[in-house]
């Protein structure tokens, strides 16, 4: 199977599960603000009520913020570097079928990062399909877009420092050329997620939070 899948952390009454990061290449490391991790946390309690799925690697920084929020989280490297264009078909469609399941606990905050940028664009529709069954309606996702020539070519890795702070550092091989993303895109790409914020960042990298009717 060519898509990797890795859990860190499985935050619930006493579990807590920890496995190895695979070693990565590391470009430069960017900090820098992050207003839509702001606003999806803005309408959270920090009561540990709240289950949330990230979809990149494990990251302890951004653990720590979950964990004021959350009664469980979970980290699923669904698309490492340099994997995601050969993510096609049947592999595609059981790597989806990784994704830590919903049926007790439906996530209410799910952090896919740049996924969209790393994927073939005829993983986009599988993969939020995938999203909204796992997820409860008025759930939030969150999204990094390529907005412009500006952005880094290759894959990002991010990580929260706080509630409005982030770092990403750029990680693995170019990828293919293909244009940015656009806003009117990102909407129908993500049905039935709604947009309900967005920003534009510097480095020519676009925000979005979006909801689950």
């Amino acid at each position: 199977m060519p898509l990797g899948w890795l859990r860190f952390g499985e935050w619930g009454g006493s579990a807590r599960e920890e496995v190895s990061v695979a070693p990565h290449d590391p470009g430069p490391a960017v900090e820098g603000a992050a207003p839509g991790v702001a606003a999806l946390f803005d309408r959270s309690r920090e009561e540990g009520q709240h289950a949330i799925l990230d979809l990149g690697p494990a990251a302890p920084g951004s653990f720590e913020v979950y964990r004021r929020f959350a009664r469980r989280v979970r980290f699923v490297d669904l698309c490492p570097p340099g994997e995601c264009e050969e993510a096609l078909g049947r592999a595609w469609d059981s790597a989806l079928r990784f994704l830590p399941g919903a049926s007790d606990e439906p996530y209410d905050h799910i952090f896919g990062w740049d996924i969209l940028d790393r994927m073939a664009p005829c993983g986009h529709r599988p993969l939020i399909d995938r999203l909204s069954g796992l997820s409860r309606p008025g759930a939030r996702l969150h999204l990094i877009v390529r907005a412009s020539s500006e952005a880094p070519r290759r894959p990002l890795r991010f990580t929260l420092t706080s509630t409005d702070r982030m770092t990403y550092e750029p990680v693995g091989e170019p990828l293919p050329e293909r244009g940015p993303i656009l806003p009117a895109e990102v909407e129908r790409l993500i049905d039935p997620f709604v947009v309900d914020r967005a920003f534009t960042l510097k480095g020519g990298l676009r925000e979005y939070v979006a909801i689950l009717r």
